[in-house]
């Protein structure tokens, strides 16, 4: 037990790290700052600041100063929560505002006022204090961003060359128009826009048009994304889209590659890909963080178009910045005004579909009319399963798991014919505690042990899921590539990962080959953003936690294409459609 009048300085630090508030990286980064010279408030706020960051906050708001540490930066996906402290722990505070700032102000090691150019390791602007090099991030993809939107030096877009883009049987919406028009007339364009709104489509005429008037040429279009499964999509998608009636009408355009890149292989390619492109298209901007927008647009040619996809509601990147979501907003106002678009006429879900209701529900932070929908499944395309304990969450894996069996022998009997998963994915809130992904994916492994799928010493058993965890070149794998362990004719047995797949040509890795993976019967609904499954069981888990919120609960529910079955209580889709996700950011006060 500690004594409040004994926690002075650096004790207040380490027995925060101690009870798990802090990690050791923030310790250190605030021992560091004390032998630079800095106060024990300031250490303290130092803390603070590198802890927030990894729940993806680029700065810590000051204006929270005075309340407790321990709530102000806890870990969402963590099952320790401030609650669950010893109240004297729970009663640290940082100073009062005028307080702290006044320290920060006088602070060696913190860059503020007339020393806001001065290269130190904490940066105080305004309310907020920043690590200085995601600072220097937010300023310089601001900045870049402001010039791209003043560009107008563009091809001026013509009717013709717009309307060259549509035929007789598809759709001229009012938003596409603009959003053609704005790629050909400024370096700078964002689209948003939920699941079924035609962002692919446009994609695919965006790409066109911008041939069509000669603004870029077809082998100095790059496309890209942040993952490699979404980058995989994208790429079919267009080629797709452009096969069915663009091509023909538009000379040159078979010149296009359209091969999709992650955006860290493009920066990786840079002198031999980046700095030819006229113009990079790049979709799920929502998934990418501050410290990799900001490394794109800066390694960009200076004459280069970017164009933007996204779905603004969406969750955004696991790391720092929620850079798609301020970008759209930063289009309401000010220097971005003439760039953003918003989609907002569904192909997908019909105007009576449950899937697309309840997603609208939710994006309007509209509880009773998702509670409604959910209890109510008439449409068959939504429903609500009651969830109230761990006993109940573990027989909803052994359920799973007879399921994932059966869908085993079937690819054992005929790996050739057989999907590569069953139709029905679960998707978790959390990865880790008593209804996260970890537990279930242990649970079924225990499962189908028990049914004789797999032996303690068979590690790639058939019709084991596999999602990749880390990106290797060797065998062109990425993070959140997904495969399934199926046999061969001589009996080894191979990975099939379906979204690799060329020319109708199986893409198979041996298992001795894999980079860093593990089994995924369930995933969490970041790692599952950017893909589509025709039905989802989601699991959002406790209400209490912060990681419930409403952009979650709409990722999770926009997965499905057919069918989205929640199983959680009332008060967990209460309390997760009321919640919103904040996130402490200057990127929007500088854009605008």
């Amino acid at each position: 037990m500690f004594r409040r009048n004994a926690m002075s300085g650096h004790a207040r630090i380490d027995a925060l790290t101690q009870a798990g508030v802090f990690a050791e990286i923030d310790r250190c980064f605030a021992r560091l700052m004390t032998d630079f010279g800095a106060g024990d408030d300031v250490a303290l706020a130092a803390a603070a600041t590198s802890a927030v960051h990894r729940n993806g906050h680029t700065c810590l708001d000051l204006r929270a100063a005075g309340k407790p540490i321990a709530a102000l930066v806890e870990q969402p996906d963590s099952s320790r929560t401030a609650e669950a402290l010893d109240p004297e722990l729970r009663a640290i505070a940082l100073p009062r505002r005028a307080i702290l700032l006044e320290a920060l102000a006088r602070s060696p090691v913190v860059a503020a006022g007339e020393t806001l150019g001065a290269d130190r390791p904490l940066v105080m602007d305004q309310d907020r204090l920043y690590l200085h090099r995601l600072f220097d991030a937010e300023a310089r993809l601001a900045a870049r961003l402001i010039e791209l939107a003043g560009d107008t030096g563009a091809v001026p877009a013509t009717s013709p060359a717009i309307e060259r883009m549509f035929d007789d049987r598809e759709d001229r919406t009012a938003e596409a128009v603009v959003a053609l028009r704005t790629a050909l007339e400024r370096r700078l364009c964002i689209v948003t826009g939920g699941p079924g709104t035609g962002k692919t489509t446009l994609a695919a005429k965006l790409i066109a048009v911008l041939v069509a008037t000669g603004s870029a040429q077809p082998r100095r279009i790059g496309l890209a994304a942040p993952t490699g499964k979404a980058a995989s999509r994208i790429q079919e998608s267009v080629r797709g889209k452009l096969g069915e009636s663009l091509l023909g009408r538009v000379a040159g355009l078979y010149e296009f590659p359209a091969e999709a890149w992650t955006i860290h292989r493009l920066l990786a390619s840079q002198t031999s890909r980046l700095n030819r492109l006229d113009a990079l298209v790049v979709d799920e901007g929502s998934m990418a963080d501050l410290p990799l927008m900001v490394r794109l647009v800066s390694a960009l040619p200076e004459h280069c178009r970017l164009i933007l996809l996204g779905d603004a509601n969406q969750l955004s990147s696991v790391e720092p910045g929620s850079v798609f979501s301020d970008l759209c907003r930063a289009g309401e106002r000010g220097p971005l005004s003439a760039c953003v678009t918003t989609l907002r006429k569904n192909y997908r879900f019909r105007a009576d579909s449950g899937i697309g209701r309840l997603a609208q529900a939710v994006v309007a932070g509209n509880v009773d009319g998702a509670i409604e929908l959910l209890k109510d499944g008439r449409d068959g395309e939504t429903g609500l399963l009651r969830l109230e304990d761990e006993a109940a969450f573990d027989e909803f894996a052994r359920e799973c798991a007879t399921e994932w069996n059966k869908h085993m022998a079937a690819l054992e009997a005929d790996p050739e014919g057989a999907s590569p998963f069953p139709a029905r994915r679960v998707l978790c809130s959390h990865r880790r505690g008593p209804f996260g992904t970890d537990r279930f994916n242990r649970l079924v492994e225990r499962r189908l042990a028990e049914l004789g799928r797999r032996t303690e010493h068979d590690d790639f058993y058939v019709g084991r899921p596999i999602i990749v965890s880390r990106n290797d070149r060797q065998t062109n794998l990425s993070n959140g590539d997904t495969g399934v362990v199926l046999p061969t004719n001589s009996g080894r047995t191979r990975v099939w990962f379906p979204d690799l797949d060329r020319d109708g040509e199986r893409y198979l890795v041996s298992p001795s080959r894999l980079p860093q993976h593990e089994s995924f019967f369930a995933l969490t609904v970041h790692r599952a953003q950017g893909s589509e499954y025709e039905e989802v069981v989601f699991v959002p888990g406790d209400a209490e936690s912060r990681v419930n919120a409403r952009e979650l609960f709409y990722t999770a529910v926009t997965r499905a294409r057919e069918r989205v079955t929640v199983l959680a209580n009332e008060k967990g889709v209460r309390a997760a459609v009321m919640r919103t996700t904040s996130r402490a950011t200057g990127l929007l006060d500088r854009l605008r």
